[in-house]
């Protein structure tokens, strides 16, 4: 039996899972795009530009000062006309929630403001609410500033042209310079890191499924196999095989999925876990799919998810096995 690349296959149950539903939905059966936050200049330029293990200066940034603690709109003083060299990050406080990685779904309160001056460009505590992104989608002071960081930390970045919005000229819509030096206060929410793992203390239910399938909890699934003479699903179905401790999934939440797949007929099984530099897969609850059966699941859990065929965009019936990793409210 040939196994399919996991770019292929990953994205054919993508396909299926979403456009099973959202025909219904009138949506055209199209997946969700990554959320984004509210129009920001902190993420309208590409994260392209890697700065040198001596452009970052972990510690002091000793020409501003922030009032305020963590989770409050901060004021921001500078100390000096001149900005500093390089990429600066310091921790205002340490947060104990877990380690953001590369790449990861970030939710955050963020104040942004160009060096030595009053224009204040963008802030989400004036919304009333904090914003998510990926760490992969926005300036590259942001990617490499706030990856090592621990959520519910408040971190102080100064990030320099190179690493900001020099590479694409400038904002002018922010009053951002190709030259300027901007600077971030930013209180880290939440995060969902792209290599997560399913919950390795999630209780068994005792469930009977239609399937097997090998990874125990915790750990990641490499192959689910459909039990001969299993009769093909008419309807989603989602059965829960462990629970996990995390709050129940609801309606808006932006979710982080991890999950192995395969056809009916086992032909062609694939996984996300074997995606290079993590495969977590993000659906936003209550958009119409097929997933919208995982609401009320706690977080932690793992799941087992049937999904019928589609005869008419060609689509196999799929069996599919699930860890809840994460999920960010709306």
């Amino acid at each position: 039996m040939r196994r399919r690349s996991a770019s292929v296959l990953v994205a054919l149950a993508t396909s299926t899972v979403l456009v099973l539903t959202a025909c219904a939905s009138g949506d055209g059966g199209e997946g969700d795009d990554l959320p984004t936050p509210s129009a920001s200049a902190s993420e309208s330029a590409s994260a392209t530009q890697e700065p040198t293990e001596q452009d970052v200066v972990i510690g002091d940034t000793s020409g501003f000062t922030a009032s305020g603690a963590f989770g409050e709109k901060p004021t921001l003083t500078f100390n000096s006309a001149d900005a500093p060299e390089g990429l600066q990050v310091e921790v205002i406080s340490e947060g104990s929630g877990p380690v953001v990685g590369e790449g990861a779904y970030v939710q955050a309160n963020y104040l942004g403001q160009v060096w030595g001056t009053e224009n204040v460009f963008d802030n989400s505590y004036d919304r009333g609410a904090p914003s998510g992104f990926s760490l992969s989608k926005v300036v590259a002071g942001w990617t490499h500033g706030l990856a090592g960081q621990r959520v519910g930390s408040r971190v102080m970045l100064t990030i320099p042209a190179d690493l900001g919005y020099g590479p694409s000229g400038g904002d002018s819509n922010a009053g951002i310079g190709a030259e300027d030096v901007i600077v971030f206060v930013v209180d880290i929410v939440d995060a969902i890191n792209l290599d997560a793992l399913g919950q390795a203390d999630a209780v068994p239910t005792d469930a009977e499924i239609s399937a097997t399938y090998e990874g125990d909890l915790g750990a990641p699934v490499t192959l689910v196999t459909v039990n001969e003479g299993a009769t093909e699903p008419t309807t989603p179905k989602v059965t829960v095989i462990a629970t996990g401790t995390g709050a129940p999934l609801a309606a808006g939440d932006y979710t982080g999925l991890q999950w192995a797949v395969t056809t009916w007929d086992n032909s062609q099984p694939d996984d996300t876990w074997s995606i290079a530099g993590g495969g977590v897969q993000f659906a936003t609850m209550g958009q119409g799919t097929v997933l919208d059966a995982l609401i009320g699941v706690p977080v932690g859990s793992r799941v087992y998810l049937e999904v019928p065929a589609d005869a008419a965009q060609g689509v196999p019936a799929f069996a599919l096995i699930i860890d809840v990793v994460g999920a960010i409210a709306s």
